[in-house]
């Protein structure tokens, strides 16, 4: 498994005045009349904010949203099955229509495997952590 650190990264996003204020977006600008405009927005983080009060009174605290799929980047040119979960991380922290843009989706971990990731061997993402 390839790990490329988060904490700089995140580290990054407080050290800019104008960046560390777009990281509390979603405590400053929560609304209540029952429209998802945001994951903040959601039962599950109004659920996790009941669950962890001490976590959710700080707007600094960084939340973030993980994904992973894998693929076999060499089908063609080789002989031997090969294949490679990405895994990602983004701050859920930020405005809506910069959550999920290039600039904050950050590659944390390659995981290489010697056999296509099927059914039964899904990314191994559960052992890695």
């Amino acid at each position: 498994m390839f790990y490329l650190p988060i904490i700089p990264r995140l580290q990054r996003l407080y050290a800019s005045v104008e960046s560390a204020k777009q990281m509390r977006w979603h405590f400053e600008n929560k609304k209540e009349d029952g429209i998802l405009r945001h994951p903040c927005d959601g039962e599950a983080w109004k659920h996790f904010d009941k669950i962890y009060p001490n976590f959710a009174i700080d707007p600094r605290h960084v939340r973030l949203g993980l994904c992973s799929d894998g693929f076999t980047p060499y089908v063609q040119a080789s002989t031997s099955p090969y294949s490679c979960c990405p895994v990602f991380l983004t701050p859920y922290n930020l405005p809506p229509e910069m959550c999920m843009t290039k600039p904050y989706m950050f590659l944390t971990c390659l995981i290489p495997s010697p056999s296509n990731p099927t059914k039964k061997n899904r990314c191994l993402l559960a052992t890695s952590y």
